[in-house]
């Protein structure tokens, strides 16, 4: 240490000042830039939802008398917008440390969202209860899928056959014989066929579109039926959640192995607008999925805070949810 002839420690030189704030606030700087939007958003709603419950409870032990929910509602807003610039502060702090928390455990969230839940043998028990009942699911859909499409062909099969026979009525040849209306139907409804035709007939049944033949309301069905299929992998590779369910039927698609690594190796030959539109929708997944345990942790905490003194707001934060 350098002193002085008085023995005192010299003030360090502005210079030195300077450079030790210029670290500093490249190391906040540094430190902010890290954190996504994905994480910052989750962590204000825990912060703030936290801040409003605990001032929600406040007003209703210091009140003798049951108030009106809109009148206590708004009073916490009231109060929590009269906030000090202190009391400010300690939000943002509270919100960046909380972000930097949260942010670690995104990727983690997902992948309990997608169902792996580890091997103990009560997330194994469960997982294969999850897993059972998408199943049947799958397959109830699939029959009511198949169902639309009888009813589908059903109706364009009677329309083609009252044509034709206008047409015979007419004194003209039918384009469309008994045999080909078969062999349409048996296209149709996914079985082989036997009928034995023409290999001009052939041709022609493959570009045929029975479907605008059908009646409307069983070709609306099989579309939205078809829409909740799509969100569904294999039986065989059918995960407990539905959103697991919903990635797994897409990552299936791409018949890569792994498919954890195909976007690092193609990620560099996408057009730019495409890598924007990925790194977009990573975002939106990754926000979506921690505010699905922010919500739960806050649930958790107004229960907490109110469930003792204020059983009905207690029961009112205690919302059943599924994933």
């Amino acid at each position: 240490m350098v002193t002085n002839q008085s023995g005192q420690v010299p003030a360090p030189e502005p210079e030195e000042t300077g450079k030790a704030s210029d670290t500093l606030s490249q190391l906040v700087a540094k430190v902010l830039d890290q954190l996504s939007l994905s994480a910052w958003l989750p962590a204000a709603a825990l912060i703030l939802c936290t801040a409003f419950i605990f001032e929600l409870g406040m007003i209703l032990d210091g009140s003798s008398t049951p108030l009106n929910p809109a009148d206590t509602l708004r009073e916490a807003l009231t109060s929590m917008a009269a906030i000090s610039w202190g009391g400010a502060g300690l939000f943002i702090v509270g919100i960046v440390v909380v972000t930097v928390i949260s942010q670690a455990f995104e990727f983690e969230a997902i992948r309990i969202l997608e169902g792996y839940w580890g091997t103990s043998l009560v997330a194994e028990f469960f997982a294969k209860w999850r897993c059972g009942k998408y199943r049947k699911e799958r397959r109830k859909l699939a029959a009511k899928y198949k169902q639309q499409q009888k009813l589908a062909w059903k109706g364009a099969r009677k329309k083609i056959r009252k044509v034709q026979t206008s047409l015979i009525l007419k004194g003209q040849s039918p384009r469309i014989s008994e045999d080909m209306i078969l062999a349409i139907g048996a296209q149709a409804l996914g079985k082989d066929s036997t009928i034995s035709l023409e290999q001009i007939d052939k041709e022609f049944i493959s570009r045929f579109n029975w479907e605008k033949w059908a009646p409307g309301e069983p070709l609306r069905q099989r579309i939205n039926i078809d829409k909740r299929l799509r969100d569904f992998p294999a039986d065989e590779r059918v995960l407990p959640t539905r959103l697991g369910n919903v990635l797994r039927s897409y990552e299936d698609k791409t018949n890569r192995r792994p498919v954890e690594s195909f976007i690092q190796k193609v990620f560099d030959l996408l057009p730019v607008s495409l890598r924007g539109e990925h790194d977009e929708q990573r975002s939106r997944l990754d926000l979506y999925c921690s505010m699905v345990f922010i919500l739960v942790l806050v649930g958790l905490i107004a229960g907490v805070r109110l469930g003792v003194g204020h059983p009905f707001w207690g029961a009112g934060a205690l919302v059943e949810r599924r994933f």
